[in-house]
C-alpha cells in the first residue's frame, strides 16, 4: 500500500508539472507570436522541450504503477516513441525560430517587442522556479531519486536571456536607440541553439536507451549489502536496475542452500523482494531469480558428514 500511494503520489505531481509547463509553453508562445518577440518565442520552445520531458517521465511512472513488471524502456514503447516524436518537433521548431531570428538580424529590426513580452518572461522564471521547487519536494516526499538534470537549469539560462535580449530591445524604443532592437532576435538565435541541442539529446537519448542503466557504487553497494543480510541468501551474483519513470526496478540473482526445497527459494526471494522494496523508497519491484548454491563446502561436506556419524553411532 505505501509504495502504491507513494507511486500515486509521484503520477500526480509529474501531472501538476505537465500542466504547468504546458500553460508556460502556451502563454509564453501566444504573447511571443502577438508581440512579435524572436526571444520569447525561443522560451516557449524550451518551456516546451520542459513539458515534453515531463510527458515522457509521467507516461514512464504511469505504467510503472500499472504494470510494475513491464518491460523495461525501448524504442518500441509508447513513451518512447513519444519522446521520439516530441524531440523531432522540439528539433524542427528550434531550427525554425533559428532561421527567423538569423533573417531579422540580417534584414535589419524596425522595431521592439511590446513590454508584455518582458512581463511574461519574468514571470515565466517564478512561475518555472515554483515548479522546480514542487518537484524537489514532492521527489523528496515521495521516496524519489531527484532528477540530477534539474541541478544544471538550463531553463533558467534561457530565461535570462530571453529576458536580457527583450529588455534591452524594450529600452532601445523607450530611449529611441534602434539599434539595440537586435537584441531581441539575437537572444532568440542564441536560445535556438540551445533548444535544438536539446532536442538532439533527447532524440539520441532515446535511440541509444540501454537494457539496464547504471548504479551508482553506492547504491549498488547498499543494496548489495541489504540482500546479503536476507537469512538464506549464501550470495549475490548479480543486481542490475531498469528505470521506470523515477522509480527503478531490480533484476536480481541470489544463491541458496541447494539443499532447500522450491517453496522455500521461493520465500527467500519473496523476503529479499520485500526488504528491497520497503528500505528502498525508489525501489519499485524487485524481479528476484533463485539459484542453487556450487554444492561443495559448507553445505555437502557437512551433511554428509553429519550423515556418516549418525550411522556409524
Amino acid at each position: 500500500m505505501a509504495m502504491e500511494h507513494r507511486s500515486a503520489s509521484a503520477e500526480r505531481g509529474s501531472l501538476v508539472s505537465l500542466w504547468g509547463l504546458l500553460g508556460l509553453f502556451i502563454v509564453k508562445g501566444s504573447v511571443g507570436w502577438l508581440t512579435g518577440s524572436k526571444a520569447l518565442m525561443a522560451d516557449a520552445c524550451q518551456s516546451a522541450a520542459d513539458c515534453a520531458g515531463t510527458v515522457t517521465s509521467y507516461m514512464g511512472i504511469r505504467k510503472a504503477r500499472m504494470d510494475p513488471k513491464a518491460v523495461n524502456a525501448s524504442r518500441h514503447n509508447p513513451e518512447s516513441v513519444a519522446a521520439i516524436v516530441l524531440s523531432a518537433m522540439l528539433l524542427v521548431a528550434g531550427i525554425e525560430i533559428g532561421i527567423s531570428s538569423a533573417r531579422s538580424i540580417a534584414n535589419g529590426v524596425e522595431e521592439a517587442p511590446g513590454v508584455g513580452a518582458v512581463i511574461v518572461i519574468a514571470a515565466g522564471i517564478g512561475v518555472r522556479e515554483g515548479l522546480v521547487r514542487y518537484r524537489r519536494s514532492r521527489d523528496i516526499r515521495c521516496g524519489i531519486r531527484v532528477d540530477r538534470t534539474l541541478d544544471g537549469r538550463s531553463d533558467i539560462f534561457v530565461s535570462l536571456t530571453a529576458l536580457v535580449g527583450t529588455s534591452g530591445a524594450v529600452v532601445g524604443e523607450l530611449y529611441d536607440m534602434p539599434g539595440l532592437y537586435v537584441l531581441d532576435p539575437a537572444a532568440g538565435l542564441v536560445i535556438s541553439l540551445i533548444v535544438v541541442r536539446m532536442g538532439y539529446r533527447m532524440t539520441a537519448g532515446v535511440l541509444r536507451v540501454p537494457d539496464h542503466c547504471k548504479l551508482e557504487e553506492s547504491d549498488a553497494q547498499s543494496l548489495l549489502e541489504a540482500v546479503q543480510r536476507v537469512d538464506g541468501v549464501v550470495a549475490v551474483d548479480d543486481v542490475k536496475a531498469r528505470e521506470q519513470g523515477h522509480y527503478i526496478v531490480l533484476d536480481i540473482v541470489i544463491r541458496v542452500n541447494p539443499r532447500i526445497s522450491v517453496f522455500e527459494g521461493q520465500d527467500i526471494a519473496h523476503r529479499v523482494r520485500r526488504q528491497l522494496t520497503k528500505r528502498f523508497l525508489h525501489v519499485m519491484d524487485a524481479n528476484v531469480k533463485v539459484q542453487p548454491y556450487d554444492p561443495g563446502f559448507p553445505y555437502k561436506s557437512n551433511h554428509q558428514e553429519e550423515e556418516l556419524s549418525s550411522l556409524i553411532q
